[in-house]
Formats: structure tokens, C-alpha cells, sequence
């Protein structure tokens, strides 16, 4: 039996539910946000050597020369690395510095590490450094990496994981369809594009620890990597996350922190590694790649049969964390659809092309594309209303998911989709009177619809912990990990223990990110922060009240139960004249000696049980994207003009929070849909990448569907990740009914959407849809 979240019995604030400033926005916007660059002055400067070669073997490393250049402090390589030469519980096989006899099997692959006095200085070093290798064959192409006797980069037949689900028999539902859908959708490698490029700053601190500072979703995790590599305990390494420029996953990456380390372990000076934008370009993971081969079917009453489909996912030359990418793009390649039967797999894929990594949504927008897409074809081919198609197959609350379990919270999947359907038929009614009026003319109007879910949370524990704690002046601090990288994630914890305290926002203090200081709340990824850490500072403030509640019982000779806090005191409910100042509790705690800090611990243990749960927990969050374009079939130019998306938030601690990251999830799906691209070899900075511009952004309507998770705090759901899913197949859905062809590769720029019209289908096509009549 699931039971529900149980509320916060103290007194609302208005904490939770208000449009509430950012915590960190006038620090930002003054210029008093310490990023890294700013506290690196005077720091010594570490540059990379890195390979120039996609794929090659190091024969020979000589830095003789290179290391009597003026100010050059070390040259640190392979052998200079005292324990583990990588972090292979995140990146299998991926070294810190490539040895001399292994194979650099990308180019930026990192060879040695420079430290020298000043960047100019560690530059003429690095080019100084000898370097001989016996080059190797490249390959770029995913099949032909899988090709029997294919040259090895990595892995077992350069596989490095893979994923199945087979549920029921799908050849037979399949060939029993009606309707029938076989298509290859595509997408290519991606970048992160964040304004703050990578910078970490290494140093020891007053404790004689190795002190790494930098942006990162991870900071125990980071921890623990660093301490293995260097051979130390745990506690003889600290992690802080600093105000960030954004990350969107790219600064999950642990490699530059482990570089880092190892300059500062030997010389234990302060020092800094900070990117150039070619360097982030080069040398920093990307968005996989992926080729989706999808056999869908439905009868001819729309209802979706079974479901085939192969992916092959492009992780590079490296890891990256691809060995859990298969999982992750399976899941979404279902949906939260009911199909009959299901032949599902996925494979991760060395090649020589960049290392990919963690993106915004981790392995599931490629799949949501290639899904959603692949739906509006079969949506087509029965003339479907896409609205009620999607209704018609979702899953129901009680049943099972493709997946073979069912959902372990409330889906509000329906919700969603009718939360975009009067949005959804006024456009088409726009577009299909625009498109007859303006028939002979060159432009076109088109109306796609997505929807998506996305498994959030992460797999693994289930316990998140906190610390609350009634400081000596009588205001309150939580001590957690859930690192604000732009998504605003300190000023939700500071609402939700605000409202759990009973106090405004300015009583309490949010102590984040810092290994020293704050217990281990686990890494930061999958929209899990809100949930997972959210809750468990509900309960840290709840275990915190109860004991302040206790001691000031005695002091005011009243019952706990007829007391509640009030800002900087504590009073009688029915009396609040009779109280006491939180400082004066404050000093009780330490006069009877009771400490002033308690332990919050979020547990969903009981609910999920070990033994039963699949590899990740089943909870899932869902949305849908209406997308409103024109196309001019003369250039291929897109004219994204609006865009509705509806998520369901569970509830919206910070409403103005929510829609601005639904808005900038929008915008990045967009660019996806339409613009950008990163070519190997070619993409060198932002002036070789197209992102979204501000005159190119759509009009975007946002709606928050309240569905309130059984578990989460006050029914949160999570968020972050999930907007982006839907933008980029709702967007391409709409192209691909403005110009009557479908669009199966993504980014659909101008030379791709001209080819396909000009292509063996021809522009007769566009006779085939109503809107385009």
C-alpha cells in the first residue's frame, strides 16, 4: 500500500507557491558571485598536452626540453599519477593522462599535464613536449565500428553496454498491424554551449587537505575519485562547488578535477586549470549521437501494437558514463504508451569520434525524438487527431509499463495532453486557414504535437541526508548537497525549509556543495535534487523543531505541543505574548549540552523494496509540447513562432523557477531541432556553432500541471531535464507537416529541409495534409 506524502505541520510563510527572487540573483547580477576565475588570481597555471590525433598509440613521451622553460613549476604525466589512472566506476577505461604504450583513442584525448607560473609560460612548455605515436585507422561511423574485424578501440568488439526489453510476441503483432511505421531517425553530437567555460582551482586548505574547487553536479562522488587516484583517505580531500555558469551536465565530467588534484598533490600550491573555448570544444564530452531503426504498429482504430526498435548510441573514444546510456534510452524509446508487445535494445558505441557524456536528459531526448516522431508518422497514416492518439495509448495509473513493472508514482501523463489540446486546436485551425490562403505563395504553416516521460531520481540508495541546525543567533542552516548550477536549486531549499521552520526566507541560511561541511546528498543529476533533498530537508526541519520545541517547553513551563516558532522566538500558541527568543533556546541547547544540529533522512527504502525494485526506480514525470512553425519552401528557413508546454511539476515550489526552466529547456530543444551540430574537426568554437538567438526565440507558453507525487515533498515532482524532452519532436512534427515530408534527421537545417523537398517526393507532397491544402 503507497501511502502519501505526509505535509509540514508548521505554520506557511508563503514560502511555497510564491513567484520568490532567486536567492543568488543580486549577487549575480552586481558581479558579487565568486566564480572560479575570480578566486584564482595568483594561481599557478595548468595546461594539457592533448592529442592531436583521433586515434593513435604513444610511442614515446619526451618533456626535457619543455620543463627548462622559464616558470615551468612540474610536468606531470601517466607515471606521476600515485594510485588509480582514472575513475572507472564513472568512466570505464578513460585514464587521467594516457600512458606511454596505450592508445589515445580521441583527438583532445590528455597526454601531460604543464604547471608553470602564468598560462604563456605553460603554453610554450606544452608545445615544447615530444611527442611520437604510431597512428592508428579512425573510426567515426558506428556501423562500421560494430563490422566484424573492425579495428579495436575499446570494449568487447567496441561495445561498451547494452539494454533489452522483450516483452510479448512483436514480430507476430507487428506484421498483424494495419498500420505500419519502418524508419531511421538520427541525431548528432551536441555542445554543452554553457557561458562559464571550465575552470577548477586546487589548492590545500587550513587542514592540510587537497581542496578542489570548480562546478559539478558531484561533489562526494568527486571525492572519493580524487582520493582513489591519489592513493589518500576520504577525509584528506575536499570538494566545493562554487557559483556556476552553467553546466546542463557537461560539468559532470570528473576529469579536470582529478588534474587538478594530482598538480596540487605534488606541488601543494594553489593552481588552476581554466579552458579556453576551443578547449571546451575539443576536449570536453558531448551530446551521444544516435541511430533509432523503429518498427511501430497500430490496427486501424489506433490502437499501438508492438513496438521494435534498435539504437545504437555513439559514446566516442570514451566511457563517459555511456555504460548506463542504453538503460536510459530504451526507457524513453517506450514512452508511457501501452504497446502489445515490445523488442527494444540498445548499445553503446566506441568510435574515435569526441567523447560524449552526460547532456541534459541523459540518454532520453534522442529516444523521444525518434519515438515521438515515429508516432506522428503513424498518426498520419490513420488521419488521428495526435492529442487523442496519444490519450487513446497511454498507460493507465494501475497498469504495467513496457518496461515490466509498473509506475512507482503518479503519472500525469493524461493531464498533460489536455492541458495542450485547446492550444493545439486553435493553431491548427491557424495554420490550416493560413496554408489554403496563401497556396500559391512559398511559405507554409505547420502544427506538431510530442509528449515525453522521463524517469527521474537516479538508481541506487534511496536515503538522502541532511543536516538542520539552530545556529548560536537563533536563525536556522541546512547543510546539504544539491549543487545550484543555474537551475536555482538554493533558493528551493531555502522556500521549502523556510515553510517546514515556519519562518520567512531571510531566517535561514542554505550551507551547499561543500565535502567538508555537508553530508553527502548524493549526486545532483536527473532532476533529483527537489525530491530526494527536499524531502529530506522536510524531515531535517521537522527532527529539528521537535527538539527546539522540547527545550523551550522547559523553559517556558509549557507543554511542545502548545508551542510553535515564530521567526526569532518561540510562543504559546493561544498566548503570543509568553515566548522566548531562538537565541535564548540556542543557549539552552548548549548549556545542557544537546547539540543544535539533527539529521534529515528522506528514505523511500520501505517503499521500494530491494528486492523487488528494477535496476532504477519507476518514477516517472511527463509533459507535452505543442510547436507552431512556418516554413519557407523556397530557402528551408524555419520560423519557430510559438510554443506550448505542459509538465507536471507534482507542485510548483517556485512557480517563476519552473517556467523558466521549462522556457530555457524549450529553447535548447529548438536549437537541437533546428540549428546545432558539432562537427569533429570543424566545430572549433561559437562562431562554427549555431545556438538559438534571442530575435529567433518562439513565443512560449508555459502551464504547470499539478499532480501531486505520493512521495515528494508538498507532491514535488522533479523538473529540470524533462522540458527539453518534447521541444525538439513537437518542433519537427511541425516542420514535417508544413513541407509534407518527414524530417528523420535532426538538426533540420535549411540545406536538409530543401533536400528533402526537393527530393524523389517532390513538393506534390504537401498536398497530402489538410493544413497544407
Amino acid at each position: 500500500m503507497i501511502s502519501r506524502a505526509r505535509q509540514s505541520s508548521a505554520a506557511s510563510c508563503g514560502a511555497i507557491g510564491g513567484h520568490l527572487r532567486r536567492e543568488d540573483a543580486l549577487a549575480k547580477v552586481t558581479g558579487r558571485a565568486r566564480y572560479v576565475e575570480d578566486q584564482a588570481k595568483g594561481a599557478l597555471s595548468i595546461r594539457v598536452l592533448r592529442s592531436k590525433w583521433n586515434h593513435a598509440r604513444l610511442l614515446k613521451l619526451d618533456t626535457g626540453r619543455a620543463e627548462h622553460i622559464a616558470g615551468v613549476r612540474r610536468i606531470l604525466t601517466a607515471n606521476d599519477v600515485p594510485c588509480v589512472n582514472g575513475f572507472p566506476e564513472y568512466s570505464s577505461e578513460e585514464p587521467i593522462l594516457t600512458a606511454v604504450g596505450d592508445t589515445l583513442r580521441v583527438r583532445g584525448a590528455p597526454i601531460a599535464l604543464v604547471v608553470a607560473a602564468n598560462a604563456a609560460q605553460a603554453n610554450l612548455a606544452a608545445e615544447a613536449i615530444k611527442v611520437e605515436v604510431e597512428p592508428l585507422p579512425e573510426i567515426f561511423d558506428m556501423e562500421e565500428a560494430l563490422r566484424p574485424g573492425a579495428v579495436h578501440i575499446a570494449g568487447e568488439a567496441n561495445e561498451l553496454s547494452r539494454f533489452t526489453v522483450k516483452q510479448g510476441d512483436t514480430a507476430g503483432s507487428l506484421d498483424a498491424s494495419d498500420r505500419l511505421v519502418e524508419a531511421v531517425y538520427t541525431s548528432t553530437f551536441l555542445e554543452h554551449a554553457a557561458l562559464e567555460r571550465e575552470s577548477i582551482l586546487g589548492m590545500t586548505d587550513e587542514a592540510g587537505r587537497i581542496l578542489v574547487i570548480g562546478g559539478s553536479h558531484q561533489p562526494h562522488n568527486l571525492q572519493h575519485y580524487i582520493a582513489e587516484a591519489l592513493g589518500l583517505a576520504l577525509e584528506e580531500v575536499r570538494v566545493i562547488v562554487p557559483a556556476m555558469g552553467g553546466s546542463f551536465g557537461g560539468k559532470q565530467d570528473p576529469w579536470p578535477f582529478l588534474a587538478v588534484a594530482l598538480a596540487v598533490y605534488h606541488l601543494r600550491e594553489p593552481a588552476a586549470l581554466i579552458y579556453s573555448r576551443r578547449e571546451t570544444f575539443d576536449a570536453t564530452p558531448k551530446r551521444h549521437p544516435y541511430r533509432m531503426d523503429f518498427r511501430i504498429g497500430a490496427t486501424s482504430g489506433g490502437e499501438m501494437t508492438g513496438l521494435r526498435v534498435h539504437i545504437d548510441c555513439n559514446t566516442g573514444g570514451y566511457d563517459g558514463a555511456g555504460q548506463f546510456l542504453p538503460n536510459y534510452a530504451v526507457t524513453a524509446a517506450g514512452g508511457a504508451y501501452r504497446w502489445k508487445a515490445v523488442d527494444a535494445i540498445a548499445r553503446t558505441v566506441y568510435t574515435n569520434g569526441p567523447k560524449a557524456g552526460q547532456f541534459r536528459g541523459f540518454g532520453t531526448s534522442q529516444s523521444t525524438f525518434g519515438l515521438e516522431c515515429a508516432l506522428d508518422e503513424l498518426i498520419e497514416q490513420g488521419n488521428d487527431d495526435p492529442i487523442e492518439f496519444r490519450l487513446r495509448n497511454c498507460i493507465r495509473q494501475e497498469e504495467k509499463c513496457f518496461l515490466g513493472y509498473p509506475v512507482g508514482d503518479s503519472l500525469g501523463y493524461r493531464e498533460v495532453l489536455e492541458a495542450v489540446r485547446p492550444d493545439f486546436r486553435a493553431y491548427t485551425e491557424e495554420a490550416e486557414a493560413y496554408n489554403a490562403e496563401h497556396a500559391r505563395g512559398p511559405l507554409r504553416r505547420g502544427v506538431g504535437v510530442a509528449g515525453m516521460w522521463y524517469r527521474f531520481g537516479k538508481a541506487g540508495n534511496l536515503q538522502t541526508e541532511v543536516k538542520a541546525e539552530l545556529a548560536r543567533d537563533g536563525h536556522f542552516i541546512v547543510y546539504c548537497s544539491a549543487p545550484d548550477y543555474g537551475q536555482g536549486i538554493s533558493t528551493v531549499m531555502s522556500q521549502i525549509a523556510a515553510d517546514a521552520f515556519g519562518v520567512s526566507r531571510h531566517r535561514v541560511e542554505i550551507v551547499n556543495a561543500d565535502t567538508a561541511r555537508v553530508p553527502n546528498s548524493d549526486i545532483q543529476g536527473a532532476s533529483r535534487a527537489t525530491f530526494f533533498v527536499g524531502g529530506a530537508v522536510v524531515k531535517g526541519a521537522e527532527a529539528l523543531t521537535e527538539a527546539l520545541l522540547g527545550v523551550a517547553s522547559e523553559m517556558l513551563e509549557a507543554p511542545a505541543s502548545q508551542l510553535t516558532v515564530h521567526e526569532d522566538r518561540v510562543a504559546l500558541r493561544e498566548k503570543p505574548n509568553r515566548c522566548i527568543g531562538l537565541a535564548e533556546v540556542a543557549e539552552e541547547f548548549d548549556r545542557i549540552g544537546k547539540s543544535r544540529r539533527v539529521t534529515g533522512l528522506f528514505d523511500l527504502s520501505a517503499a521500494f523494496p530491494e528486492q523487488t525494485r528494477p535496476e532504477y526506480v519507476p518514477l516517472f514525470i511527463t509533459g507535452a509540447h505543442v510547436a507552431d512553425v512556418q516554413v519557407d519552401l523556397e530557402t528551408g528557413v524555419v520560423d519557430a513562432r510559438r510554443i506550448v508546454a505542459a509538465h507536471d511539476v507534482g507542485k510548483a515550489i517556485n512557480p517563476q523557477g519552473a517556467t523558466g526552466q521549462i522556457e530555457g529547456a524549450v529553447v535548447m530543444g529548438m536549437g537541437a531541432a533546428l540549428y546545432e551540430e558539432y562537427l569533429p574537426g570543424q566545430t572549433l568554437d561559437l562562431s562554427h556553432y549555431q545556438l538559438p538567438i534571442a530575435n529567433g526565440i518562439p513565443e512560449i507558453k508555459a502551464i504547470l500541471v499539478e499532480v501531486p507525487s505520493w512521495f515528494g515533498p508538498h507532491g514535488v515532482k522533479g523538473l529540470g531535464e524533462a522540458p527539453l524532452l518534447p521541444s525538439t519532436p513537437a518542433i519537427i512534427n511541425a516542420v514535417s507537416r508544413a513541407i509534407g515530408i518527414r524530417i528523420r534527421s535532426i538538426p533540420a537545417t535549411p540545406e536538409r529541409i530543401l533536400r528533402a523537398i526537393r527530393g524523389p517526393a517532390g513538393l506534390s507532397s504537401t498536398k497530402r495534409h489538410p493544413e497544407n491544402s
